[in-house]
């Protein structure tokens, strides 16, 4: 029972770290918004120059990264999850903008929506092994255990020697013993 429960909040903590590194993409976009905006700017101006920056400049995704990033700062989330589809769109083997991407989706309460962008982003960047480890603790979050269990498995092959992967070989076994522990 004790080391259930310290296998659990071993792998609590990793999820919360890779969640917050995901909010962390988020957070440093709309940071240089605000310093590289003149910082005393309202969150309406700092919009505005988001979307000055997209006219200007219509296919660079960081543009629509930044634009998405200021949509969510005045917590306009569907047109943020546009806006970072777009960025996507446009640059869609980045795993920076894929987690832009994420993030919002989650704030925005489409987890399934997340999962699905993580799943595209796999599929077509079969040997990153932080994306499939991410995609198995949201799926496992969502209680997807099967997915949850194929993208761990992936990970642990993609990445044996990595600091998190004895946890996540933890959780595996778990999920093949049915143990219904919360990740």
């Amino acid at each position: 029972m004790l080391l259930d429960q310290k296998r659990t909040k071993r792998t609590v903590q990793i999820v919360a770290i890779i969640t917050s590194l995901a909010f962390a993409g988020v957070i440093f976009v709309v940071l240089g918004l605000i310093v590289f905006g003149g910082g005393s700017s309202p969150q309406g101006d700092l919009l505005e120059d988001a979307r000055s920056q997209v006219e200007r400049n219509p296919n660079s995704a960081a543009a629509y990264d930044d634009l998405a990033a200021a949509y969510a700062a005045n917590e306009r989330l569907t047109e943020a999850v546009d806006a970072a589809e777009k960025a996507v769109e446009l640059e869609p083997a980045s795993y920076q903008r894929i987690q832009t991407l994420i993030s919002i989706q989650i704030r925005a309460g489409q987890t399934a929506s997340a999962i699905t962008t993580l799943q595209d982003f796999t599929r077509d960047n079969s040997e990153h092994a932080e994306a499939f480890l991410q995609l198995g603790q949201l799926a496992d979050k969502s209680g997807r255990t099967d997915l949850a269990g194929l993208a761990y498995q992936r990970f642990v092959t993609l990445a044996p020697d990595d600091p998190t992967a004895e946890d996540v070989r933890n959780r595996l076994a778990d999920l093949r013993a049915g143990t219904t522990t919360t990740p």
